[in-house]
């Protein structure tokens, strides 16, 4: 029996071996590949009562979310600050994108950002003033003169003339109810909907324009590289209708309607109270 011992050993290596080498099928010599690092993108939206709420919901919020919702390995964090602060996250390099924002004429040069190529929609702007002297577009524009140098709020980035920056929605049209502003230029939903909850009744509305609406991003290779995901994103939005049901719950065209009987326009010859 001993001298059968090295055979035995010999057989038992044998076998174990062959055990070894069917177990090596090519599907366990690929060793599994490290899970793809989830990629975060920082969106800052200022907030918009109504359409960009503080507890992060709103028509703008659910946009964010449904092109966080086309890429599985994309996480897009939001983070709701005032809306200056806001595209100063994207300025600094804080933030890859950033909400509301319209596109202007101005010289792309002259910002310290830039716009996504791709709009998502158009939004009504609305030229509101006071009843008392009102302003309307041809006059804000210089198209028709007046007999005083207009001061008119609204986001000074936006506008193609002199403005001076709205703190807030609620602030300027109270302003400008006082006479302590001659006009206040902003998006119609937004700034209807402040205007019915203060109740004002010496305000005059008046079509202002068709702004498209864009994300702000940052410039250099970074913001060419979003604009080209967020371009990609909208479109497949788009295609599958839900940037129509969502952008419905956003803006809509123009609505002609009045707090209070609308008076002529006529350029005032006396201007309103100095703040």
């Amino acid at each position: 029996m001993t001298r059968h011992i090295p055979l035995l050993l010999l057989v038992v290596t044998l076998l174990g071996s062959a055990t070894l080498g069917l177990s090596q099928t090519p599907e366990n010599d690929a060793a599994p590949e490290p899970s793809k690092p989830m990629r975060i993108l920082n969106a800052h939206l200022g907030e918009l009562p109504g359409l960009i709420n503080a507890d992060k919901t709103g028509p703008f919020v659910d946009l964010v979310h449904a092109i966080d919702d086309l890429y599985p390995d994309v996480t897009i964090k939001i983070t709701i600050y005032p809306i200056a602060r806001a595209m100063a996250g994207v300025i600094s390099g804080k933030a890859d994108l950033g909400l509301p924002a319209i596109r202007n004429l101005k010289d792309i040069d002259m910002l310290a950002y830039r716009f996504s190529t791709r709009s998502f929609g158009k939004v009504a702007h609305v030229i509101y003033s006071n009843t008392a002297y009102p302003v309307t577009t041809d006059m804000a524009y210089g198209i028709v003169p007046t007999k005083r140098d207009l001061l008119i709020e609204a986001v000074p980035d936006y506008m193609p003339f002199p403005v001076q920056r709205s703190m807030s929605i609620e602030q300027s049209l109270r302003k400008l109810s006082r006479g302590r502003i001659d006009a206040f230029v902003w998006a119609q939903e937004e700034a209807d909907l402040m205007l019915k909850q203060l109740g004002l009744t010496n305000i005059r509305r008046e079509f202002f324009g068709d702004f498209e609406d864009v994300f702000i991003i940052q410039k250099g290779t970074a913001g060419d590289e979003m604009d080209e995901f967020l371009r990609q994103a909208i479109d497949q939005l788009a295609a599958s209708g839900k940037l129509a049901e969502i952008y419905e719950k956003i803006h809509r065209p123009y609505v002609e309607w009045q707090p209070s009987p609308a008076a002529k326009a006529e350029p005032a010859t006396t201007p309103p109270a100095t703040p």
